[in-house]
């Protein structure tokens, strides 16, 4: 049988522990977000083509997944849908015409952190 002051011991102990991991180092930073393509674009597409773009995030506390966009806007073609969880496809259809300078640019973005994107460059022909 333990006495008064052995589990008086044990529940400070426990509750040092707990305060301590609740706390954490103040020096851990957590890995940064970092967006790449699991399956990149093709570095060519013919006008009104689709291919599938996936994009991975890591180190995403929230795993909010990513948004698509394209350039120059307006004339770049659509993304269905254009916003994804991460490591999940996107349809891209490529513009009806070739648009000014002949190539558009795609970019998945993290919903968590927009300062977190990786983009390619596609040739529309």
């Amino acid at each position: 049988m333990l006495g008064s002051g052995s589990i008086a011991k044990g529940l400070i102990a426990a509750g040092v522990c707990a305060v301590l991991a609740g706390c954490g180092d103040p020096k851990y930073q957590p890995p940064p977000i970092v967006v790449t393509f699991f399956s990149p674009p093709p570095a060519s597409m013919t006008v009104g083509s689709s291919t599938g773009i996936t994009a991975v995030v890591a180190n995403d506390p929230k795993n909010a997944g990513v948004n698509f966009t394209c350039s120059p806007a307006g004339d770049c073609g659509t993304f269905s849908p254009d916003s994804v969880a991460s490591n999940v496809p996107t349809s891209y259809q490529a513009p009806s015409t070739v648009p000014a300078g002949g190539s558009v640019t795609v970019t998945a973005t993290s919903v968590t952190d927009s300062s977190k994107s990786v983009s390619a460059t596609i040739t529309i022909d």
